[in-house]
This record gives C-alpha cells, structure tokens and sequence, in this order.
C-alpha cells in the first residue's frame, strides 16, 4: 500500500509540472511566435504553438537527475540515455526551428544511439535478440537499425493531435506494469513512470483542439528513450513484449513508409498517408482516431503482461492481427459510416 502511494504521488507532482512547464511554456512560443502554420500536409487548420516537447522533456530530465543521483543502481546505460537526451533534444529543437538537413539530423541519431549502445554494455549488460543464431555484432548492428528507425517513426508519426501522447503513455503504462507484475528492480519501474507522468501532464495541452504542438523536441528523444526501454525488455528475455508495445507505430510507419519507398517517394517529407491520418481525411475526429488507437494499444498491455512471456509467437500473432484490423478499421472508416448509423 505505502508502494502505491508513493507511486501516485510521483505520478500526481511530475503530471502537475509537466503542465504548468507546458502551460508557461506556450506563452513563450506564442510570444516568440515559434508556430506551426497550416498547409497542404497538415492535419490542423490554424497556426499552433510547436516545441512543447521543451516543457516534457524539461521536466522529465529533472525528475531523472533527481532520481538518478538518488539510487545506487540504475538500469545499464542510465546516464548515458540521459546525455543521449539531451543531445537529441538540442539537435532537434535546432530543427524545429531552422529545420536541418535530414542527413546531420541522421548523423547525430547514429552518434548518440552507438554510444548509447556501447554504454549499456559498459554497465555490464550484454544485449542478444538472437542468441546462437548470428554473430554478436550482428546482433548489435540489427539493434541499432531498428533503435534508429524507431526514433524516426515516432517523430513520423506525430501528426494529429493527442497521438503521440497517447501511445506513449500506453507504452510506458505497459512497462509500469510489467515491472511490478514481475517484481523486477524499482528503477523498472519508476523511470518509465516518470515518462508516463509527464506525457499525461503535456496531453491536457495536446488533446484536440491542441493548444501546443510537441515537435522534433519532444517526440524525436521520446523514441529514443521508448527505444531503450524495449531493449531492457529484450534483455529480461520478454522481446516479444518489446515488439507488442508499440506494435501500432510499427506496423502504420513501417508500411506506410515501404508503400512510398516503393513509389519512389522521399520517406523523409511529410505527408498525409498513414493510416490514422487518412481516418482523419475520411471524417474521423483526432480525438476519436486517437482513442480507437488507445483502445488498441490497452489491449497490447494485457498481451505483453499476461501472454508474452510464456507464449511470445503466440501472443505476436496476436498483437499483428489486433494492429492491422484497427489500422484497416481507421483507413477504411467505418467508424464514421457506424456513427452516421
């Protein structure tokens, strides 16, 4: 009971200052008049503040040093991801503001995922998706590839309002709950929960209509942090958990993204493809796309809590199947013909 409170009250104080940073931090940007302006790719109609992810990240970044310097053990590369944030976040917000070349931001990804990687395991943390299958370096490289493209389709998949925020927040519930359902070590637990928190407190901002924008600040270090949590879960021995958490961005990134490499199309422009985009374009409000993505993701928790461990193919089968008939609900709308019923 003591541990539930102590929970609560963490989530309740960094929820409460992620809003109030977000809160100040809008005016800022409206002052300043840092704001995304409407045009043929998005999905909103007036200028809106970009850049929340400053407020988020802040916050975070502080609950994290707090903690950090607190607690005799961390998860392997703690400090390292710490850093990693804070370059991604400096680098991103540059691009927020002047937006830089696709190849520097690329470079500065691939930097601070391979020290990242090399940081974990000099925290004494070897990492094997493919155990006896294929070489340790392989292994690696596979895991940086997939890191980095990671925290590129979570930037990709920022596009309406509340999306983001509400992925993230059922991921880093998911790993809440897996860490307590498993009784592995407090940091498991509470470093994704500061995550959870804060996004909570950005969200009142975000949801539709939102009043503030995350931008490359904010959804671009949240992939990598995202990112690194599903490497711990490969290394407790749950990958299969680590593909069903975030399975929805997966699948709608990565299919949208192979569709326009295919049409020879530049991957890294923005556009309205994704299928929660085109549930928007076929009438769907953000919010209702939103919680049709929520609903998705609430069932991929119970996947990866109760299944995944002693059933890892079985329970992604599963996940893919639950994915690709919601992303075939959005695309096709039939949420809009059932509510117009």
């Amino acid at each position: 009971m003591t541990e539930l409170i102590h929970i609560l009250t963490i989530f309740a104080i960094f929820m409460f200052l992620s809003c109030i940073a977000t809160a100040m931090l809008r005016k800022i940007l409206i002052k300043k008049s840092i704001l995304d302006n409407p045009n043929e790719r998005s999905s909103h109609t007036i200028p809106t503040p970009r850049g929340g992810g400053l407020a988020l990240m802040g916050v975070l970044l502080l609950g994290w040093a707090g903690y950090g310097a607190a607690s005799s053990t961390l998860l392997p590369g703690f400090w390292f991801i710490f850093t990693g944030s804070i370059a991604l976040i400096s680098v991103s917000w540059l691009d927020d503001l002047k937006n830089l070349s696709p190849k520097s931001r690329l470079l500065v990804q691939v930097i601070v995922v391979c020290m990242s990687l090399w940081g974990i395991t000099l925290d004494g943390q070897t990492i094997k998706l493919f155990p006896e299958i294929v070489p340790q370096w392989l292994d690696y490289l596979f895991i940086a590839l997939s890191w980095i493209w990671f925290i590129n389709l979570y930037n990709f998949m920022d596009g309406i309002d509340g999306i983001t925020g509400v992925e993230t927040s059922t991921i880093t519930l998911g790993l809440v709950l897996i860490a307590s359902y498993y009784s592995w070590q407090t940091e498991a637990l509470y470093l994704p929960l500061f995550v959870l928190a804060v996004t909570a407190g950005f969200l009142i901002w975000n949801w539709e209509p939102a009043a503030i924008f995350l931008g490359d600040v904010g959804s671009i270090p949240l992939g990598y942090i995202l990112g690194w949590f599903m490497i711990f879960l490969i290394t407790k021995g749950m990958w299969a958990a680590a593909f069903i958490l975030p399975l929805y961005y997966l699948c709608d990134a990565t299919l949208t993204l192979t569709k326009r490499a295919i049409r020879k199309q530049k991957v890294w422009e923005a556009h309205k493809e994704h299928y929660y985009q085109t549930s928007v374009q076929n009438g769907l409000s953000h919010k209702t796309v939103s919680l049709v993505i929520f609903a998705c993701n609430i069932t991929l928790i119970a996947l990866a809590l109760f299944l995944s461990a002693d059933y890892p193919w079985y329970s992604l089968i599963i996940a893919l199947i639950i994915v690709f008939s919601t992303m075939k609900l959005l695309k096709k709308g039939n949420l809009r013909k059932r509510n117009q019923n």
